[in-house]
């Protein structure tokens, strides 16, 4: 499991803010991004809603930078917070792709920050009581509300933050320690979704402002830890991963991804393992993640939804009437 965690959690807390929204009469494609001045290595960690940009960071000549990609500009370099050392990451974009967050290095330490072509990088502060530290992994479809991890008096807990509220810690899971984690934000920001430790390990959790943080629970079978990574435009439905790839909704709960696909549609995995569903599609149409193909490496895929070719599909937000399953992936040459 912590294999799992080192390997997925950065790589999906991006992508999960915003959703992959791929259309659906789109022939799926692969592409290489580049590099920064100076550097032979690149990570894309968010893309907007219509996939026009990409955020993540690069190795260049002055250190790890967050970068902005377009197909017009190429990759940008964002710079980092003024200070400290160059070390920025960018985690997670806007719909549109005007604003970014992630994390860099300021006079104080590690600082979230929220960046616009206006404004440049911002750090976002910290929560109080702790020391400083903060990342931002997610944002609202219109860039209003930031999610992420801080430092507070009580250790490091999930934080929403807008420009009226400032950073406002979201707690913990009853009955476990002081950590938790948000690593996604439904389109109009009133969802969030995250981590915290649970009486057994950790859990994923679903929080709103009037419910709070809610456990969901874990796949039957294995050990007791699930970690969501992206959930759809409304907040109906979450992914991530626990023992393997799971997909959550209030009705069905916590399914395994690769069954729901396997059983419910008839779909040929046979030689995948699905580790982890790292974002989900503002719409609820598309699903990506990282798993292990049958040659045994590991490669990126991607669940699509074709509602007219599955006229059982309720509804746009239900993933779970999944009709097209294609994998479109690159084999893994480096996790950071």
């Amino acid at each position: 499991m912590n294999k799992i965690l080192a390997n997925c959690i950065s790589l999906g807390i991006g992508l999960g803010a915003i959703g992959v929204a791929v259309p659906v009469q789109a022939a799926p494609f692969f592409t290489g991004l580049g590099f920064l001045p100076g550097s032979v290595e690149s990570y894309a960690r968010g893309v907007s809603a219509d996939g026009s940009v990409v955020v993540g960071f690069s190795n260049g000549a002055n250190g790890q930078e967050a970068f902005r990609w377009t197909q017009a500009t190429g990759m940008v370099g964002l710079g980092d917070l003024s200070g400290g050392i160059t070390r920025s990451s960018a985690f997670g974009v806007s719909a549109d792709g005007s604003v970014v967050v992630g994390r860099g290095f300021s006079s104080s330490g590690e600082e979230a920050f929220r960046w616009t072509q206006g404004t440049g990088m911002v750090g976002l502060g910290d929560l109080s009581g702790g020391i400083t530290r903060s990342r931002a992994f997610g944002v609202s479809a219109d860039g209003s509300v930031v999610v992420g991890e801080s430092n507070s008096a009580n250790g490091g807990e999930a934080f929403r933050w807008t420009q009226g509220t400032g950073m406002v810690g979201l707690g913990y899971l009853s009955g476990g320690g002081a950590v938790s984690e948000a690593y996604g934000v439904s389109g109009d920001g009133s969802v969030v979704v995250g981590r915290s430790a649970n009486a057994n390990f950790v859990e994923a959790f679903r929080w709103t402002q009037g419910t709070g943080m809610v456990g969901l629970g874990d796949l039957s079978g294995g050990g007791f830890s699930s970690v969501p990574h992206g959930v759809s435009g409304d907040g109906s439905v979450i992914v991530g991963h626990g023992d393997e790839a799971f997909i959550w909704n209030s009705s069905q709960g916590m399914q395994s991804l690769k069954q729901v696909l396997t059983n419910d549609y008839g779909l040929n995995l046979a030689g995948w393992t699905l580790i982890s569903a790292q974002a989900i599609s503002a719409d609820g149409l598309t699903v990506v993640g990282t798993g292990t193909n049958p040659s045994g490496n590991d490669e990126a895929w991607i669940a699509r939804l074709n509602p007219q070719n599955n006229p059982s599909v309720p509804e746009p937000s239900s993933i779970l009437g999944l009709g097209l399953f294609s994998l479109v992936g690159f084999l893994r040459k480096k996790r950071s």
